[in-house]
């Protein structure tokens, strides 16, 4: 009798840290659709008509919301301008840094990057402008879908000083090239000045 409680107890104990090995290395998986941690955005402005005049500025936000505010670059465009825009993105909490841009050119079907111009830095989706500038995406997902990591912006005539706003938006199986589906991967408010 002591040798099959024994046996009994022995199976129990190994069967139990089986399964607690297998959920253990199911949890430490991090899941397909979990948002990207992003710390860092660069934005690179190239005029379409003189490489040489190149504007760049960085949002960068070490310590995440709850921490201390941005460090954050005013952007200083010219009126009646056509800029070749790049957006890289950063996980400089890790060391060396993480290139979060790669990931998202690679998931570009679950992603899409919006640049969107505001009167005040708080303002709803709804209330971006199409006066400022138009921004026309040049990368394309699987779907023909733009991804928006490269973009050409054509700033307009008139002078303009307000905000730009660069969001990621995460949308694994909803993406259908509007802002709506999904959650945002990082929201970065850019004080700008056309002139």
């Amino acid at each position: 009798m002591k040798k099959n409680f024994a046996r009994l107890f022995l199976f129990a104990a190994l069967f139990t840290l089986v399964f607690a090995a297998c959920k253990k290395e199911k949890n430490d998986t991090p899941t397909e659709n979990a948002n990207e941690e992003i710390t860092t955005l660069k934005l690179t402005f190239t005029n379409a008509a003189n490489a040489a005049d190149v504007v760049t500025a960085t949002w960068k936000d070490l310590d995440g919301i709850a921490g201390n505010p941005p460090v954050i670059d005013k952007i200083n465009l010219k009126v009646n301008t056509t800029y070749n825009v790049t957006t890289e993105l950063l996980d400089e909490r890790k060391n060396p840094a993480d290139n979060v841009t790669a990931e998202i050119e690679e998931e570009g079907d679950e992603h899409r990057v919006f640049h969107l111009f505001y009167t005040t830095a708080t303002a709803a989706v709804k209330d971006s402008l199409s006066t400022v500038a138009t921004v026309t995406p040049l990368d394309k997902d699987s779907k023909n879908l733009p991804i928006g990591l490269k973009i050409s912006m054509a700033t307009k005539a008139a002078a303009f000083t307000g905000f730009l706003n660069v969001v990621v938006r995460h949308q694994p199986g909803a993406k259908d090239g509007t802002y709506a589906p999904g959650s945002t991967d990082v929201l970065t408010i850019f004080p700008v000045e056309i002139k």
